[in-house]
């Protein structure tokens, strides 16, 4: 049951995470690009879904009694893997970790257009897996 209100608490967490960035990328990409303090509260909130959705993933699969995963990418393959989410949108979703990783540990010059890009699909695909997980909590845990 633990793990269950984790997961929900963490999916309402997720979901405002989401409004926030719903409500910061209405704006042009030059405001974007021009304009450092929403450029680092998008940036923030994208890093803060990626982490959150990971945490959840990963508490889901230890409930599964699934081998950890290697780095943020794998936890959704292996959540696809359990029968959890689909494959196919495991695919998608997960490269958003690697943007993540670029926007943490600034692996490579952090690319506005390519993130600016990014925000419509994020939100796409985590309200998605929102969807998904709640249905798979509410048939499984």
């Amino acid at each position: 049951m633990g793990d269950t209100v984790s997961i929900l608490e963490k999916l309402k967490i997720l979901k405002q995470y989401l409004a926030e960035l719903d409500k910061w990328s209405k704006i042009s990409f030059e405001e974007y690009e021009k304009d450092s303090i929403k450029k680092g509260a998008i940036e923030r909130r994208m890093q803060l879904i990626v982490d959150t959705t990971v945490d959840i993933n990963n508490i889901i699969l230890k409930k599964l009694k699934k081998e950890t995963s290697a780095d943020y990418f794998n936890t959704f393959i292996n959540l696809a893997e359990a029968s959890v989410i689909e494959y196919d949108f495991a695919l998608r979703i997960a490269p958003s970790t690697g943007l993540r990783n670029i926007l943490v540990h600034q692996y490579q010059k952090i690319d506005d257009k390519r993130v600016y890009d990014s925000i419509n699909e994020m939100k796409k695909d985590y309200k998605e897996y929102i969807n998904e997980i709640v249905e798979y909590v509410k048939n499984n845990l």
